[in-house]
């Protein structure tokens, strides 16, 4: 069983830290951008994502947690678009020694369940195409492929 907690200011910025860096790394492989090209990119996109910090409206960020252990096992962010009636899922992420227990799959399903809960309709996002594991887990929980990009390096 798992819960979703509010993330405070301190653990927010340790996550920024984290998630520019990590995204700047996505893009490399991705993109072919050199890794100063790839943070400025990142940091920019993030940055302005999370324009009020922690508190910025319509951003929610929660730490997963495990109720029987009381242990952080990940981290969840996604944002709800109210005109449309749906959410976007930005990133979601399992500590390494806690994957494969199945804390992306139930992360996910509670997190379709409160969306339901406040009348969302959908949730949308983005998968890399060389995480593999994240675009199958995403398959068998329903979603479906909405576009695809390529890029073919010469």
């Amino acid at each position: 069983m798992i819960k979703l907690s509010k993330v405070n200011k301190v653990e927010f910025d340790k996550y920024l830290d984290f998630l520019i860096s990590d995204h700047a790394q996505e893009i490399i492989k991705n993109f072919n951008l050199t890794m100063e090209q790839a943070l400025e990119e990142s940091e920019m996109m993030i940055n302005d994502m999370f324009k009020d910090g922690v508190s910025t409206e319509g951003q929610y960020l929660y730490n997963i947690e495990d109720v029987n252990s009381n242990q952080k096992v990940g981290i969840l962010w996604y944002s709800i678009i109210p005109e449309i009636n749906q959410a976007y899922l930005y990133h979601i992420l399992i500590d390494e020694s806690h994957r494969g227990k199945g804390y992306g799959r139930k992360s996910l399903e509670k997190l379709q369940s409160k969306l339901k809960e406040y009348g969302v309709i959908s949730i949308g996002l983005s998968v890399f195409g060389s995480n593999e594991g994240a675009y199958r887990l995403y398959k068998t929980l329903g979603y479906s492929t909405t576009r695809i990009s390529m890029e073919k390096v010469l």
